[in-house]
């Protein structure tokens, strides 16, 4: 999905439209520096909302987001805060007949990492750059670390409606009964990354977000899921720092 960035020029964060999208450049700094969105446009839709959608498919693929420069005078490493707003939509609709189990399930997820690219052109990605999703599962190499991610599942066991008993005492039901649950949430989300020994020079700042929507439904009564992952407003701050020596950004052992 093609995504149009325009430079933000306003101090204030604007939250009242979900749709455009900005980002914030700045000259080169030698120690900090500071990006910004208004407002991101990403969204991955799988049969929700899809007037505000068309024709987006259920994963957005890695996008740029925010953007920012940083120029580094000596070998240094750089510490950077991704912060983003996160939403997921989730809508699921069970209809049973006849005592059957029928079930329904939506997902929504939002993954994020920060592409580093070096004066000479080389690609690098701050870490951590991976992380368990919440299913416990690995996401695997430079997939990103998981900034919300929700699944929900739907399962019923209904009789039916419009039951009638034939002459042999059997009940038999025209209609499913029908059970629906939507949930939406919007919030905020902050993580920290860690780019080690980066070498003099100019070096351009990405966060890159991923947004995917999935469904599935069992039985054969039309049971419906429906999802919607996207990203409102955000910012990133870069720092110039020089870690501890010997640091390699694990946790100290807690006994």
């Amino acid at each position: 999905m093609a995504i149009k960035f325009t430079p933000s020029v306003a101090l204030a964060i604007g939250l009242a439209a979900l749709c455009g999208n900005a980002i914030a450049q700045s000259t080169p700094s030698a120690k900090a520096t500071f990006a910004y969105s208004s407002l991101i446009n990403l969204k991955a839709c799988n049969a929700i909302d899809a007037a505000g959608c068309g024709a987006t498919p259920s994963d957005t693929g890695w996008t740029p987001v925010l953007r920012q420069q940083i120029k580094l005078a000596n070998q240094k490493d750089l510490f950077l805060g991704a912060s983003l707003q996160c939403g997921i939509v989730t809508d699921t609709t069970v209809k049973s007949l006849n005592g059957s189990l029928d079930s329904a399930e939506a997902r929504g997820t939002v993954r994020v990492r920060i592409k580093v690219t070096g004066p000479t052109g080389a690609v690098s990605y701050a870490q951590p750059s991976s992380g368990a999703d919440a299913t416990g599962a690995p996401t695997g190499s430079n997939s990103g670390v998981v900034f919300c991610d929700r699944i929900q599942t739907l399962a019923a066991k209904f009789s039916g409606l419009q039951c009638r008993v034939d002459g042999t005492g059997a009940v038999t039901c025209a209609s499913p009964e029908e059970l629906q649950l939507i949930l939406k949430t919007m919030n905020a989300n902050a993580f920290n990354f860690i780019a080690p020994n980066l070498p003099s020079g100019v070096h351009l700042i990405e966060v890159q977000a991923r947004n995917s929507a999935q469904t599935s439904v069992t039985g054969t009564n039309g049971s419906l899921g429906a999802a919607n992952a996207f990203i409102g407003a955000g910012s990133v701050s870069v720092e110039s720092v020089r870690m501890v020596k010997g640091n390699d950004g694990t946790t100290l052992s807690l006994d």
